[in-house]
């Protein structure tokens, strides 16, 4: 048969393209040439010479037999699960009854490349993850001693966490709590900049910027109008006319 009488086979018998065809048989049913040779009643060689005429890759006869021995959709879960930042290769292995070293080599065949390169980058999503956690529970705390600095001034709060800003509602007012403890050292004044990004399209009356500074918390009650679209930089240390900021440090009583 040749390949023009084969394509109007197949074309007839299938309703396909015989290079389609041939690329979904091999591809993703991961047949064998002899495989496909059978049920279209060709020779295997000639397959194989259709196959490298087509540029198509021969079956994945390791994901094939990796699903004959653990189950139908057994690559699906594996990639799944070893993709979880979560889950070791240890941990995976267990999971599906084979060692951590057949882990190795199931991942370098599946991926086509060394369980080390996704290794390191699990290492690092680990430590980004530990380090939101940590920063989110810095902020929760700031919050509430915010919370606690409001009551005993004689104010009412009431917390609305959100994961950016955290807002806090008082007297009818809705304020956003921002907060920062690098200092920008430009000259030989120390800066502190508050980025107003994730509130420039809220609605809020004030924003409270909180500079810590050395373990000490300085604040500044901003209303809307009088913060800049984008970022702040408050100088806690400039005096009266010094930084068109410095009367709103400490400002609580805008609030009251």
């Amino acid at each position: 048969m040749t390949t023009i009488q084969l394509e109007a086979y197949v074309k007839e018998q299938f309703n396909m393209e015989l290079y389609k065809f041939i690329k979904q048989k091999v591809e993703v049913e991961n047949l064998y040439n002899y495989e496909l040779a059978c049920i279209l009643n060709v020779n295997g060689s000639f397959i194989g010479k259709l196959k490298k005429t087509f540029e198509i890759k021969k079956a994945a006869g390791f994901t094939r037999q990796f699903e004959l021995t653990y189950g139908a959709g057994a690559v699906q879960k594996f990639k799944k699960s070893i993709d979880n930042p979560d889950n070791s290769l240890a941990g995976v292995a267990r999971h599906f009854g084979f060692s951590r070293e057949y882990a190795r080599q199931v991942y370098k065949k599946v991926y086509g490349y060394p369980y080390t390169e996704a290794f390191q980058s699990k290492i690092k999503l680990r430590k980004h993850k530990i380090l939101a956690n940590r920063k989110k529970s810095k902020r929760f705390e700031l919050l509430i001693k915010v919370k606690n600095k409001m009551e005993s001034i004689g104010l009412t709060p009431h917390l609305r966490t959100r994961e950016h800003p955290y807002e806090i509602l008082t007297n009818g007012y809705k304020l956003i709590l921002k907060c920062t403890s690098t200092p920008l050292i430009i000259g030989k004044k120390r800066y502190f900049r508050i980025t107003n990004t994730t509130g420039a399209n809220q609605n809020f009356d004030f924003i409270i910027c909180v500079c810590r500074n050395n373990e000490k918390s300085i604040h500044y009650i901003i209303p809307r109008h009088a913060m800049p679209k984008y970022r702040v930089y408050l100088l806690p240390e400039a005096g009266p006319g010094k930084s068109k900021y410095t009367r709103f440090k400490d400002a609580w009583h805008l609030l009251t």
